[in-house]
């Protein structure tokens, strides 16, 4: 040991965790990548990303999904049914994603804190997490041709599909 108490060891163990610690924050997705996890399947983005964005589960809670699926014979005015396998398995799915489910991360859990216990809420553009990360939008954004409604985020968030809303991944139609 040396007269300052640092030794060869100690040294090399400090440099190792620094450097260990600087890798894992590398690695980590910003705060504005907005990632959310999607279902592992292809069954959700074939069958609900056919029609529409295939919206990341974590954007509601199981509630409005479970009222979602249990009348997609009116789906928004469209004739969404599945046949009873396909139904199972995309009710589960966005079930067990969703922004109350078990695996709910940090941001989920803050868009599900920001949804009245009760309410189940059917379109993620009437939520306070969507109008608070939309708020600067002006209306006539909402009105362009190659994006229509707010409700059609892969006109803007070009890799929604994939669960990725980020900041960075945004492309604006003219």
């Amino acid at each position: 040991m040396s007269a300052s108490g640092i030794t060869w060891k100690n040294l090399s163990t400090l440099i190792l965790a620094v450097s260990a610690t600087a890798f894992a924050i590398a690695q980590a997705p910003a705060d504005d990548d907005a990632i959310f996890p999607m279902p592992a399947g292809k069954i959700y983005v074939n069958e609900c990303g056919s029609c529409h964005t295939a919206f990341a589960p974590g954007l509601l809670p199981a509630r409005s999904w479970r009222k979602m699926m249990g009348d997609l014979g009116s789906h928004f005015g469209e004739d969404a049914s599945l046949d009873e396998p396909q139904h199972l398995a995309i009710q589960k799915d966005l079930e067990v994603l969703a922004a109350d489910g078990t695996q709910a991360n940090m941001r989920i859990r803050r868009i599900n804190g920001a949804i009245p216990a009760g309410a189940a809420p059917q379109r993620i553009s009437e939520t306070g997490y969507f109008k608070y990360m939309h708020d600067e939008v002006p209306k006539h954004i909402w009105q362009r041709k190659k994006i229509g409604t707010p409700g059609n985020c892969i006109a803007c968030h070009t890799r929604a599909n994939e669960g990725r809303y980020g900041e960075r991944e945004v492309r604006i139609p003219q």
